[in-house]
């Protein structure tokens, strides 16, 4: 029983901007702007094919809400938390109780649309912070998985899926037990790249990678979701509509991997180290 990446949190001072910036970014507009009544927080979710992102701020009295708070305090706005997937909650508890993992019983949630006319529910099963060396994250259930569509195509080149998101790490092993043996997330591919920044895993899950960069000049103690890459269909038609938005974004260039074309995100990308990569097989 494994587990995807159901989404990616994003924390965010002002909603409203953050919401405008990433939008622009992306070339897409929101799936989903809401509250969480009893979190104090508010969102704007943007769904892609594979997974969604959500900008997540604080908004009155909460968790969620002084999670956020407390998370650009000490960091600034940026990535703040990995939540994944499951169809099945009873195996998946069953399944990450035996591996290890301290996971709770699942507890309803419920997000209200900004005229409090819609409503999405979910099942929530959360673990300590330390079972992911200090990245927050949790497990989720929809209660209807087809509430939230795809974020509406609001311009060229638009942002199809995340391609991968990447954490920092001083412990391999660590991420290993936790990535793969807890959450049952497939390691596809383990390899030494000191150009890269050091040992490199790659856990495949919804068409996409958690890659883990391990090197002992990280935290000792607590790894760090660092950087997102997100794909699209035609670079040169993405770059050219963020060129004309006013985004700051490179040239665009070879990636690392062969076969790919990548480009920065310099702006617009709520502090959050971008790439956008076009794999030229697909």
């Amino acid at each position: 029983m494994s587990a995807c990446v159901d989404h990616i949190i994003i924390a965010v001072s002002d909603l409203e901007t953050a919401t405008h910036d990433y939008a622009l970014m992306l070339g897409r507009d929101p799936s989903w702007q809401g509250r969480h009544p009893d979190y104090g927080s508010a969102n704007t979710l943007f769904k892609l094919d594979n997974t969604y992102l959500e900008l997540l701020a604080a908004e009155g009295s909460g968790w969620a809400g002084d999670r956020v708070t407390q998370h650009i305090a000490d960091k600034g706005q940026g990535l703040m938390g990995l939540v994944f997937g499951v169809d099945e909650i009873a195996p998946f508890i069953d399944h990450a109780r035996k591996a290890g993992l301290d996971i709770s019983d699942p507890m309803a949630g419920h997000g209200l649309d900004l005229a409090e006319t819609a409503k999405r529910s979910w099942q929530n099963m959360v673990w300590p912070e330390d079972a992911a060396r200090g990245i927050f994250s949790f497990a989720i259930r929809h209660d209807d998985p087809d509430a939230l569509k795809i974020a509406p195509i609001a311009g060229a080149g638009p942002c199809t899926e995340v391609d991968h998101v990447v954490v920092q790490t001083s412990d391999t092993k660590a991420s290993k037990n936790f990535y793969g043996t807890q959450l049952g997330i497939r390691l596809a591919l383990e390899q030494s790249r000191p150009d890269w920044g050091g040992d490199m895993l790659f856990f495949r899950t919804n068409h996409m990678s958690i890659e883990v960069i391990g090197a002992p000049k990280f935290d000792a103690q607590l790894d760090h979701l660092w950087g997102l890459a997100l794909k699209t269909d035609d670079i040169e038609a993405t770059h050219a509509r963020l060129v004309e938005s006013n985004v700051a974004v490179s040239e665009v260039r070879e990636g690392r991997k062969a076969g790919t074309r990548v480009c920065t995100v310099k702006s617009h990308c709520l502090d959050v180290p971008t790439l956008l990569v076009q794999h030229l097989s697909s």
